[in-house]
Formats: structure tokens, sequence, C-alpha cells
């Protein structure tokens, strides 16, 4: 990235990334980071590809995919992990990517990069397409494991962008039998684009080149674009490209990509269970692949099942994990449903914008009547799948009253909200409440909402529209 176009990526969120700085600036001139969650650490590129250079939990060496006590699945050998979009214009087709041994860095302008604890941040500009293509790190809901939350936006006020392609692809190396690792792919048939879902293409090549203009091709036979269990031993990886379809003027797409670890292969399944996973690949040492001992790495992606992050309370946008029951969403995008995991209630906080409306689950999900909170008080009760259009000024608010129906199978802990909020806002926080303190009835309060601004909405119920 041309140093003289680089800034700091800034939020609104005061005190989780105030100290904000561009990781390894002043000592190259090549920015990163290494990011710590767990077991797992992740050395994070400034153009938001792995494999880098710094000091962490293991000393100073190569991160990629990193398990404290065990090493590193990605970086030994061959430094191929990495990214690359492309898509088609009136001008012909064109193709941005990073990486560092899969073709380098190609095609791209500028953008902000900064690390503050175990969140990363890269924005970066394509220079042949009009397209912003941020990728953010941070905690998921699953031990150990990394979210990193894609969004790819058509930054054109005219012009369609038609057959966008995302790529990921990374070589595993798995120790302590580095060169010599079983690979397992997952969700690929259930996921594929002629099957509903977004998954193009995928086989076992990590070191294919990141331009998805360039075949992927595969390292052993029967793994192109079909499920697959403990593949090898053999040198190789995963390398998987998803279609979006066609973006238009300002439109955006957002999915997930996971990467972590587990100390076997049980755990890391558990874990891409917790993440919904659509779609993974599991690497594991040889000869250890039954067990996953001493250490399973995962490499999954979510979201890209057909359904966009957000568009359903089914498929939700997932938070990272701040602290111990504090749940943050970075640039969200309004109009969506959000998902923290199940609690007694959550508080609810904007910053750089306010709150317009709120929408529980629907019955399938099991939960009773909820009670909306704002400034302590009662201002609506809902039953499922009904809203809540708040006054002016609202940045913050709570739910409370859960009563989940355990008979509800799979939703114990999820509660999807749809929620709308001005534009700007550049930080969304969810803190779960586990102790839900007494609130005052209606009666008592009924005359003191005028002072809130909030006495037009205080009984206002409705069964609304499915969200735009």
């Amino acid at each position: 990235m041309d140093m003289n176009h680089r800034s700091i990526w800034r939020t609104g969120l005061a005190g989780l990334l105030a100290g904000l700085v561009l990781g390894g600036a002043a000592a190259s001139a090549h920015a990163g980071g290494i990011i710590t969650y767990g077991e797992t650490s992740l050395g994070v590129n400034e153009e938001g590809h792995l494999n880098f250079f710094g000091e962490g939990p293991g000393g100073g060496l190569t991160y990629g995919v990193f398990r404290a006590g065990v090493g590193d699945a990605i970086s030994p050998g061959c430094l191929c992990e990495g990214w690359g979009v492309s898509a088609d214009t009136s001008g012909g087709s064109f193709s941005t990517w990073a990486s560092i041994d899969n073709g380098g860095i190609g095609n791209i302008s500028g953008g902000s990069f900064g690390v503050s604890g175990n969140q990363a941040l890269s924005n970066v500009q394509s220079s042949v397409l009009p397209m912003d293509i941020r990728h953010n790190f941070g905690p998921s809901l699953a031990a150990d494991v990394f979210q990193v939350s894609v969004t790819l936006t058509n930054t054109s006020a005219t012009e369609s962008l038609s057959n966008v392609t995302y790529r990921r692809s990374m070589d595993w190396d798995v120790p302590p039998s580095t060169f010599n690792e079983y690979v397992t792919h997952r969700g690929v048939e259930a996921n594929l684009v002629s099957n509903g879902g977004n998954v193009l293409y995928a086989s076992d090549n990590g070191f294919a080149y990141s331009s998805p203009l360039n075949p992927a091709g595969q390292i052993l036979g029967g793994t192109v674009n079909t499920d697959f269990t403990d593949s090898g031993p053999a040198d190789h990886g995963s390398v998987f490209d998803f279609s979006f379809g066609t973006l238009a003027p300002g439109e955006s797409r957002s999915f997930n990509i996971f990467y972590g670890s587990a100390p076997d292969e049980a755990g890391a399944l558990d874990r891409l269970n917790t993440l919904n996973a659509d779609v993974y690949s599991l690497g594991q040492s040889f000869p250890n692949a039954e067990s996953g001992e001493p250490a399973t790495f995962l490499f999954a992606f979510g979201g890209v099942g057909g359904v966009a992050p957000g568009a359903t309370e089914e498929v939700p946008v997932l938070p990272f994990v701040t602290g111990p029951g504090e749940f943050t969403f970075i640039d969200p995008t309004p109009r969506l449903w959000f998902d923290p995991p199940f609690a007694e209630g959550f508080e609810y906080e904007v910053i750089g914008g306010e709150f317009l409306e709120v929408m529980v689950p629907s019955a399938a999900f099991g939960f009773g009547p909820l009670d909306v909170l704002v400034g302590g008080m009662i201002v609506a009760t809902l039953d499922p799948g009904e809203n809540y259009l708040f006054g002016p000024g609202v940045t913050n608010f709570s739910i409370v009253g859960f009563t989940l129906d355990t008979a509800a199978p799979g939703f114990a802990t999820a509660f999807p909200t749809f929620l709308d909020f001005t534009p700007g806002v550049t930080s969304m926080s969810m803190t779960a409440i586990l102790s839900v303190p007494a609130v005052p009835e209606p009666s008592e309060w009924a005359l003191m909402l005028a002072g809130l601004g909030v006495v037009a909405w205080s009984t206002r119920r409705r069964k609304p529209a499915v969200p735009a």
C-alpha cells in the first residue's frame, strides 16, 4: 500500500479503539500486526492478508494462524495466504489481490489500516475497479477463533459491477508434520452456486494465485467442488471462490471468514457449530487425522449460503466479542438482523447516530413478550415478531423479560434483533444483562415520559411488514 495514501482507520468507539495506531509503520514500510484471542494468534498485513513477521506469543516469527504450544499452521515454507476480488465492468474483467507468495499485491491504490488490542482493521481501494474492500478482524463468539468481517462495496455512482467474485486461499503446513497434513472440506456441495449458495469453486490448492481471474486448479484428485474427509497426507491447503453476482452502484455485500484453532477435532467442530459456518476447511497433522491432536486448525466462511448476513433472522450479523458479555459491531449497516448470544437481557448503544427501530425475533425462536426500556423505563412490550419505533435522540436502550421456550430446538444461544438507525453509526454495542433489575410500571412513569421525548411512542405496538 502506498504510504502516502495510508491513514489510520477510525471509529467512534471511544474506549476500545482509542489507541488505534499503524502496526509496524514506524519500523518498516509495510504495516501489519499480531492479534491474539485465547490460544490463537494471527499475523495480519495492512492489505488484509495473513503471514506477518513480528513479536508475538511465540517470539519473533512470521505469524499466519498460530496456536500457543503447537506452532504456526500456514507460514512454514510458503507465505501463500491471500485474497482477491474480480468483477466485470463495461471496460472488461479486472481484479485486485493481496498475498505475499501467491502473486504479491496487485491493483491496490490506497487505503487504511490499524491495530488495537485483538482487532485489526484493513480497508483498501482497487485501482482498476470502483470497489472498496474491507476486512475487519476481531474475536468471534467461539473460543480461539477470529472472525473476519469482509465487505465489498461498489463505489461507483453510475456503473454496476457484474460477476463479482472473491477468492481466499491458504496452504496448510500443520505442525508437527509440516508439509504433510490432512485436509477436510465440508459444506462445499450444499453451498455451490448451482444449489443456491455462493461457492463457485473449491479445491485443496493452497498455492493458487490470489486473483480470481487465474484458474485455481487442485493438488490431489477428488477435491474440486466437493466435500472430502482427511485428504492426504500431502502438502496442500484450500482455495475458495465465492460468486456474489451483481453489485449495483453504492451496493455492498458482506460475509464472514473464520480463522482459528482447537486442541482436537471435536473442539474445532464445536466451534464451527457455534459460529454456524456454511463452509469450512480443517488442517490436521500426520498421523492424527482421527483425533486432530495436538491441534486442529480451521478456515471457514459464514454468510455464503446464498443469504447475506443480516438479511434474515436465521442468518444474522455476528458480533466481535470485546469482553465478558460485551459484543461489538464495527461500521454496522442499518436495517439488518444482529445476533449476540442468549442472556437475560441486553443493553444496546450506538456511537455516531441514533436508533430508529427495533424488532424482536419471531415465534420460531421461542421467546415470550419482551420489554423495551429507554432511560430505565418501559416504553413498549413486544410479542414475537413485533417492532417498536423510537422517538428522536435515542442512542441506547435495553430489552428485558426473556422467557425462553426450551422446546424450541437450536435457539437457546441466539437472540437476533432487527435494528434500524441513522446513517453514520461507527459502532454498535450490545452488553448482556445477567441480572434484570425491577423497572417502573406504566402508572408510575407515564407523566415522566414527556421529559424524555417518548410520549408519542410509549404505547406503539404493531405487527410489521417484512423488513426492506
